[in-house]
């Protein structure tokens, strides 16, 4: 790994992960090697560790308005080469239904995985949105990545999209965080003090052979020293472009918010680790609707209050970055919820998982402007599914 940071403009960059789902039964679908031949000079449509997802990403832009028409042309053209193969695109955290364990995709880097991990690696069926804002130095990024940690689970909430898993209702908004606390590495990072204790732990962990590389650290936030980024990894995949953006935009104006405050004077909620690993696991559980505790001496306030209070702080930096767009529909969404939210509402209405599925797909078709899935689409499987959903 490297041990130079390459500094960069507060650029911003997202990375969407898509579940594939047959368009008939609404099941995951092992598609990415037939969708990537369809599909072979895009560079920016990447393959996931496995098979049934597929990762967009974009270029560093100075806000996520600049991004969005490449991103929307990128996606449109991944659902029609999807629907050639009778594949849809689903943005949530997890499946709602799906219970097999899912193959690898067949590239070193995922084989090595499987290697190491045997039946975990097929586990670990999840899905995230992340977001890369760029830093101006290593002191700087160690700094923000340090304090933005208190933060995280305000984004989990806003973000949550995955309260169903293997065909339960969970009592989870985001279940994919309780999937991957099974991993080596996911979850909040150490507090690095500085670059150097940063470069000393990639020394211990080299020797130790524990990491390969920066892509081996599954933080909820992590630097890229050589991308000169720091990537927040917290949020659940969400159902559309707009969405996506707009949580993105609110990681954008926060983290250039911290990463231009001076450290003396920074408003950062600097917490005790065992409260920040209870207010993540808190925003998993309860979503939008959770209580966090904002203080060493336990005081708890409902994470609204909290969100509204972020908002406010970074507000000024948002319209400075040319982020007024997304960011007031990130803020909608203390108003609209977060999806994990409208999938209940299916769910409650329905009673189908897959009438969950179906309607998330619909989010995206919609909003690139393809036809809906139609009711029909699942309906035998619905007949036959053991859970009767």
């Amino acid at each position: 790994m490297i041990r130079s940071f390459h500094p960069s403009p507060p650029t911003v960059g997202v990375e969407l992960e898509w579940q594939l789902v047959d368009r008939s039964t609404l099941d995951l679908r092992d598609g990415i090697l037939p969708l990537a031949e369809l599909l072979p000079d895009e560079r920016s449509i990447k393959p996931e560790m496995l098979q049934t997802a597929v990762e967009t990403i974009t270029p560093p832009c100075e806000s996520t308005a600049i991004l969005r028409p490449g991103l929307g042309d990128l996606v449109t053209r991944l659902v029609d080469a999807a629907a050639r193969l009778d594949i849809a695109l689903v943005g949530a955290g997890t499946h709602p239904f799906c219970e097999r364990l899912v193959p690898v995709t067949p590239l070193p880097r995922y084989l090595a995985v499987e290697r190491r991990c045997g039946y975990l690696a097929h586990t670990q069926v999840a899905y995230s949105l992340q977001t890369h804002v760029g830093m101006p130095s290593a002191e700087a990024a160690v700094r923000v990545m340090r304090e933005v940690r208190g933060y995280l689970p305000v984004l989990l909430a806003l973000s949550a999209s995955s309260p169903f898993f293997h065909g339960h209702q969970t009592p989870f908004g985001s279940y994919r965080q309780r999937i991957l606390a099974a991993t080596r590495s996911c979850g909040m990072p150490p507090a690095f003090e500085d670059w150097g204790a940063f470069l000393q732990f990639l020394e211990t962990a080299e020797r130790a052979s524990v990491f390969g590389s920066f892509r081996d650290m599954h933080w909820d936030v992590r630097l890229r020293p050589d991308f000169g980024t720091i990537e927040v990894r917290i949020m659940d995949a969400q159902p559309t472009i707009a969405r996506s953006l707009a949580l993105a935009a609110l990681v954008h104006a926060l983290l250039a918010y911290l990463a231009a405050a001076e450290p003396s004077h920074s408003s950062a909620r600097q917490l005790p680790s065992w409260i920040e690993d209870e207010n993540a696991y808190r925003a998993s559980q309860d979503g939008i609707e959770a209580s966090l505790i904002s203080d060493a001496d336990g005081t708890v306030k409902p994470v609204r209050q909290l969100a509204e209070e972020l908002f406010e702080l970074v507000a000024p930096t948002a319209r400075s970055l040319g982020e007024e767009e997304d960011f007031t529909r990130a803020r909608a969404l203390l108003t609209e919820g977060p999806s994990y939210l409208e999938q209940l509402a299916v769910f409650r209405r329905t009673g189908s998982t897959r009438d969950v599925v179906r309607e998330l797909a619909n989010e995206l078709l919609e909003e690139v402007g393809r036809a809906r899935l139609g009711m029909e689409a699942g309906s035998e499987a619905r007949r036959s599914s053991r859970y009767g959903l």
